[in-house]
């Protein structure tokens, strides 16, 4: 009968020291010393094979939490109006009747919503089906899409609780 037998992974005490530094970092500049502290390791040659590599990857997805906002709670959509929020901000996103998307050119807005529009200057594009969204939009299954003039998109506002997400570019 054949017995396995496991061997510890041999890891450098530079490797060890660093990837709890790494773990432990809480700022952006403390992860670049972390990161010339790895370079001078490598050079020296006190890393083994291929945790360079690994502490590097470390360090990239830390310096990506580090840097995410810190998450808003969304405003409280209670009356009628737009509501505009920015996620690149950390800002959620509010529970609105109507999600709104301004068109390439800027003449028009895509409205999407479960609810049935009609009126001048509003004219319905499609029903948004499950296979064509994405995960996140899975929700929207069967709403419908409108595209709406600037006139009565803001009609439309005097009425609904429209959100709208604001972009940084």
């Amino acid at each position: 009968m054949a017995q396995i037998i496991e061997f510890p992974k041999a890891e450098s005490n530079s490797y060890q020291n660093l990837s709890r530094l790494i773990e432990l970092a809480s700022d952006t500049a403390v992860l670049e010393f972390y990161m010339e502290a790895l370079a001078v390791s490598n050079e020296e040659g006190s890393l083994l094979p291929g945790e360079c590599e690994t502490l590097t990857e470390q360090i990239r997805r830390k310096r990506l939490e580090v840097s995410r906002p810190v998450q808003k709670p969304a405003v409280e959509a209670s009356d009628p109006g737009l509501y505009v929020y920015c996620q690149e901000m950390g800002e959620g996103k509010p529970a609105c009747q109507i999600e709104a998307e301004r068109s390439y050119y800027g003449r028009h807005y895509y409205l999407r919503t479960p609810l049935e529009l009609r009126g001048k200057g509003i004219r319905l594009n499609r029903t948004l089906e499950e296979k064509n969204l994405k995960a996140a939009d899975k929700y929207k299954a069967g709403w419908l899409e409108y595209l709406v003039t600037e006139r009565a998109f803001d009609r439309l506002r005097e009425q609904y609780t429209i959100s709208m997400e604001s972009l940084l570019d």
